[in-house]
């Protein structure tokens, strides 16, 4: 029986090779469904970040992710200053958008949140401050008080459940 569907099956692949699949093809696959299996645990890492925080809804995770690829920088870096500086959003400067005390939240006012995200990104990539630091070092720039670094990492690896 065992033979016969394995006969099956290779007459069916020699009749029809569109169901056939190149190697390549298969490892490009393969790693397509890698890339979005990240992109899942990432989302979900930052919505149950969002959640134990109490943070307001929407949680911006998209935009987030968005500005973290746009710019090469650690996904969970703006999420934890956002909670350090802002209980995640709940305690944001003026208009409610400011949720990573920016310029010590003045002169900087923001559309809209993911706007934020994307200028505060901006800024920590490729700002004359920070461009070219490790992580820590752009913590240090960014808030020259000694323990706001491990403050943020360990807020980082939260989200990571390091």
């Amino acid at each position: 029986m065992l033979l016969l569907l394995c006969f099956s099956l290779s007459a069916l692949l020699l009749v029809n090779p569109s169901h056939t699949t190149e190697p390549d093809d298969f490892f490009v696959n393969l790693q397509r469904q890698h890339q979005q299996n990240v992109e899942h645990q990432k989302r979900v890492s930052l919505i149950r970040f969002f959640q134990h925080y109490n943070a307001p809804l929407p949680y911006y995770i998209t935009d987030y992710l968005n500005a973290s690829n746009k710019y090469n920088l650690d996904y969970r870096l703006l999420p934890a200053i956002s909670v350090q500086e802002s209980g995640a959003g709940r305690h944001a400067c003026g208009d409610g958008i400011r949720r990573w005390g920016f310029g010590s939240c003045k002169g900087y006012t923001f559309k809209s949140v993911a706007e934020g995200i994307d200028y505060v990104s901006n800024t920590l990539a490729l700002g004359s401050y920070y461009r070219g630091k490790t992580i820590s070092q752009k913590l240090t720039s960014y808030n020259p008080n000694p323990e706001y670094p491990a403050k943020i990492l360990r807020l980082m690896k939260e989200i990571s459940n390091e």
